[in-house]
């Protein structure tokens, strides 16, 4: 097997390692989302996180952030709102526009979420010696820098093809 031969067999059993995981993981995180402590969608963490992030933030800001549709996004914040986990604040210089911010609900509940994903990270992990776990961390930030540059030339072309 040459060189190139050799990459494109590693490249898609990567890929399929890393599909396996992203659908394990997502499953993990529905698991720890449902604990009744916790009680949220993913959609709901979702939103919550990127309220978070962006600190005070419009409907519109916020459905950008999330890629939700204005409609969904909407049923997820009322619901949201009724559990006191986020609030709706007028802008102060037009009261016409309403912002979200969250509450102190939100970011406790934000903070359990955070807690069990450490702690189920902290189980997944537990097999590793500290040298692999420092070589894994390295691996996978090198894979994150890939996808953030796929990612940053897609959206380059996006915006290159929408001026056209």
């Amino acid at each position: 097997m040459n060189e190139q031969e050799a990459r494109a067999h590693h490249t898609h059993v990567i890929d399929d390692i890393v599909r396996q995981i992203t659908w394990q993981s997502q499953k993990q995180l529905l698991q720890t989302l449902s604990r009744p402590e916790i009680g949220l969608t993913l959609p709901q963490m979702v939103t919550l996180f990127a309220i978070r992030e962006a600190g005070l933030c419009r409907m519109s800001d916020l459905a950008d952030i999330t890629q939700q549709s204005a409609g969904t996004l909407t049923g997820i914040v009322d619901r949201l709102i009724e559990e006191n986990l986020v609030g709706r604040v007028r802008d102060a210089e037009d009261r016409r526009v309403v912002q979200v911010m969250l509450t102190r609900q939100g970011e406790q509940r934000l903070a359990l979420v955070e807690e069990a994903r450490r702690a189920d990270m902290d189980r997944i992990l537990s097999r590793f010696s500290l040298e692999q776990l420092q070589d894994l961390a390295q691996l996978l930030q090198l894979l994150l820098d890939g996808i953030n540059e796929l990612i940053g030339c897609r959206d380059l072309e996006r915006n290159a093809n929408m001026v056209e």
